[in-house]
């Protein structure tokens, strides 16, 4: 049980499986911001790759981090999908966290957000990958989370993929 962070595959973003018919909502909220259509991934993550953390630590060191570097967006957000554009996006359809409305944000702003915490912190260069791989290998916290967010944007850009709780 718990909350998970996940990619969404081709098919499930397809078929508004995990995105609960966020995809055509998204495709208008990006419209009206002058940037072309998210279509999801065109490919299939292998399962050795595919990106699953649960998020049960603590989040208070993390959220103080976040507001000292002006990125409560990170928080905020419950979808990050590799497509460019700035602040939040608010769609009205719930998620796991929220039953009202889900917040979007770009995969690329999560990285550019996350890579001065990353630094703050001392966070290494390379981590392990693959499912769990996080939860299983990092105790802190802090660490944790600010590890968890980069992982999970570069995973998104490096699969063109879109990233959700479940």
């Amino acid at each position: 049980m718990g909350i998970y962070l996940v990619d969404i595959s081709a098919d499930s973003w397809a078929q508004d499986e995990v995105s609960y018919g966020i995809g055509s909502l998204l495709d208008r909220a990006l419209a009206e911001r002058g940037v072309g259509p998210y279509a999801g991934s065109s490919r299939e993550v292998p399962p050795e790759e595919s990106f699953e953390e649960k998020m049960s630590p603590e989040l208070d060191g993390f959220s103080e981090l976040c507001d000292r570097h002006g990125a409560r967006d990170v928080l905020d957000a419950a979808l990050f999908v590799p497509a460019v554009f700035d602040g939040l996006i608010t769609l009205p359809v719930g998620n796991a966290y929220d039953e009202e409305s889900t917040r979007v944000v770009s995969a690329h702003r999560l990285l550019d957000m996350v890579a001065p915490m990353a630094a703050e912190i001392g966070l290494l260069a390379d981590l392990p990958r693959g499912p769990l791989a996080l939860s299983t290998s990092i105790e802190d916290p802090v660490t944790f989370y600010v590890a968890v967010y980069r992982q999970a944007a570069a995973h998104a850009l490096r699969h063109g993929c879109p990233m959700g709780y479940i």
